[in-house]
């Protein structure tokens, strides 16, 4: 998956160990092209949960456009593995999932394939 640079950048600015700091990455195929910071409504770090009605309206915005929703971007207050609840989402949204260390910096992507979460190859562009 290639993803700009400029995603972590931004994430280094506006995110915070205070609540999980989510984004839906848009793009074609495995390329990142462009994202949407969304508020976390459940305002935790160690979990998040995306109003719907901004989910919606993201989503059909980069259709609208003639991208695809191709990963879903949080960060995490240690290693960037997926928790227990990142793989149950992870079954419903078989995307790839991107998670920051949010106090490291280091990322890592997933995505859910027979039965578990399988590393993904990141290229930062």
């Amino acid at each position: 998956m290639k993803i700009p640079a400029r995603l972590l950048e931004e994430a280094r600015r506006r995110c915070s160990p205070d609540a999980e700091c989510p984004a839906l990455l848009f793009g074609r195929e495995e390329t990142v092209l462009t994202w949407s910071w969304l508020r976390n409504v459940l305002n935790s770090p160690t979990a998040f949960l995306l109003d719907p009605e901004e989910m919606y309206r993201a989503i059909t915005d980069a259709e609208a456009s003639g991208l695809e929703l191709v990963a879903i971007f949080h960060t995490h207050p240690g290693p960037p593995a997926p928790s227990p609840i990142d793989i149950k989402y992870m079954r419903l949204w078989p995307v790839a999932w991107v998670i920051s260390n949010v106090y490291t910096w280091e990322t890592a992507a997933w995505r859910f394939k027979e039965g578990r979460a399988a590393p993904v190859h990141l290229e930062w562009i």
